[in-house]
C-alpha cells in the first residue's frame, strides 16, 4: 500500500526466515564471532544474538577489548547440554529440554541472566520433588 505517498510492506515471514537462517549459520560455524567454552566443549555463536538474550553476555561483550575479533567466554560451572538448550532458545525462541536437564538449564539461565527462561522453567519443573533454586 502507499498511504501518504510512502511505500509500505510488511513481510510477515521475514523474521522467522531470518532467525532460521541465523541458526543455520550458527550450526555451520559461519560468521560466528564468539566461542563459548563450557566444561571443555566448544560452541560457536554470534555475539549480537547472545547479547540480545543474555544481559550477562552483553556486559562481557560490551567490555571486550577487541570488539571486532572473536570473543572467548569460558564456563567451568555449567552443563554443556544446558547451554546448548539456551543457545537453541536464543536462535529459535523454542525452549526444549529433557526433564532431567531442566535444573541445569535453570542454573545456566540464572548465570546468564536470562530472566524470561528463569520465569518459564518452574512451570516445567512442577512434577519434580526438588526445587530449582
Amino acid at each position: 500500500m502507499i498511504p501518504n505517498g510512502y511505500l509500505m510492506f510488511e513481510d510477515e515471514n521475514f523474521i522467522e526466515s531470518s532467525v532460521a537462517k541465523l541458526n543455520a549459520l550458527r550450526k555451520s560455524g559461519q560468521f560466528c564471532d564468539v566461542r563459548l567454552q563450557v566444561c571443555g566443549h566448544e560452541m560457536l555463536a554470534h555475539r549480537a544474538v547472545l547479547a540480545c538474550c543474555s544481559p550477562y553476555l552483553f556486559e562481557i561483550f560490551n567490555s571486550d577489548s577487541d570488539p571486532h575479533g572473536i570473543s572467548h567466554v569460558k564456563f567451568d560451572d555449567l552443563n554443556p547440554e544446558a547451554v546448548e538448550v539456551l543457545l537453541n532458545y536464543a536462535y529459535t525462541a523454542q525452549l526444549k529440554a529433557d526433564k532431567e536437564l531442566v535444573k541445569d538449564v535453570y542454573s545456566a539461565a540464572k548465570k546468564l541472566k536470562m530472566d524470561r527462561v528463569k520465569q518459564l522453567l518452574p512451570y516445567f519443573y512442577l512434577h519434580s520433588t526438588s526445587s530449582l533454586v
